[in-house]
């Protein structure tokens, strides 16, 4: 931004140096007439520069942002009485000039063209263009704000996605242990530490949007630890994580809820459960996988909820275009997550 800036505060420099130079490239092909160099009209032409110049900047950041959209009258009015200063500043000049200017012109009968068509060509242009700057300007400047408030508006949202989630995943997580509690297990005070440091996690480790991965796999870890303690028939539960995925950083809870509808769905009082989680690495991003038998009788897919919704909602904010959802029910009665997402950071 800063070197933006300064890019285009050196550019206004070095047109306006041009203008002033632009009358005596002349010299530089016909040196012979640098005799006929005449101090006034140095003077005089600087006068002009400045007097543009000073109007150019007063216009583009003054009269035009303060006027052009709600108080148009004053606008132009603004406009019409620079143009009579400038066309004063030029009577003085030609009248005031040693060489009498301004009698050999009024004789040759050019004087309204010198003192009015003239300068109001020149001053046009000089408006014009610092209109156009102006307007191209505000034109970044809106396109930035809304951009801003996009943003904050993202922000926002998925401030309330994530309480959605937490509350939700707290709500299941006290459940289990008062389930332990109840049956008088000794594996009940294990589940109090999996509680204190999924605990510790939603509340010091995601504050931020992002997260380091493998401290989200270690939240998963310790859930399902806890959800496995509660099984009524021991099966295969497992969590993969290829030696290939690097620590990269993602949103905070995007997979718990996955971890929490295996179990869910995959879980009863009858059959060993099989339920399987994997992260696979992959150039720019990962997959998350999550497959499980479907030991309930109510279809998964049919009962999203608020939590799926959540996370579809929060992948169409943080992963436009740069993720890949799929949930579907195989014939063989498995119920499989494929999440691809692309981090962008190989």
């Amino acid at each position: 931004m800063t070197g933006r800036f300064f890019r285009k505060f050196y550019l206004h420099i070095v047109i306006w140096v041009i203008l002033l130079l632009l009358p005596f490239i002349t010299y530089l092909y016909q040196p012979d007439k640098i005799a006929d160099f005449k101090i006034y009209s140095a003077l005089s032409h600087l006068a002009n520069i400045i007097f543009l110049a000073a109007n150019f900047y007063l216009h583009c950041y003054f009269v035009a942002p303060k006027y052009f959209f709600g108080r148009r009258k004053i606008f132009f009015l603004l406009i019409v009485l620079g143009f009579g200063a400038y066309v004063f500043l030029n009577y003085v000049i030609v009248y005031f000039n040693p060489d009498g200017e301004f009698v050999r012109f009024k004789k040759e009968n050019i004087l309204f063209v010198r003192l009015v068509i003239g300068p109001g060509i020149i001053y046009s242009l000089c408006m014009i263009t610092s209109s156009m700057i102006f307007l191209y300007n505000e034109q970044a400047r809106q396109k930035e704000l809304n951009k801003q408030i996009a943003l904050e508006k993202t922000t926002a949202e998925l401030t309330i996605l994530k309480l959605q989630i937490s509350p939700h995943f707290l709500f299941n997580t006290l459940n289990n242990i008062r389930w332990l509690i109840r049956k008088q297990s000794p594996d009940s005070e294990d589940s109090i530490v999996k509680l204190s440091e999924i605990l510790r996690y939603i509340l010091y480790e995601v504050d931020g949007p992002k997260v380091e991965l493998f401290k989200e796999i270690d939240h998963m870890r310790n859930f399902i630890a806890l959800q496995t303690l509660r099984l009524p028939i021991k099966g295969d539960v497992d969590l993969h994580i290829e030696s290939t995925v690097k620590n990269r950083m993602v949103p905070p809870l995007l997979f718990i809820h996955f971890v929490e509808n295996a179990f869910k769905y995959g879980v009863d009082s009858k059959k060993s459960p099989h339920i399987q989680f994997q992260f696979i690495a992959i150039p720019g991003g990962i997959i998350f996988k999550s497959v499980n038998k479907i030991l309930q009788s109510t279809d998964p897919q049919a009962n999203e909820g608020i939590g799926l919704t959540n996370v579809k909602r929060r992948l169409l904010l943080l992963y436009p275009n740069r993720h890949d959802l799929s949930i579907k029910r195989t014939a063989d009665e498995y119920f499989e997550v494929t999440l691809k997402l692309m981090t962008d950071e190989d």
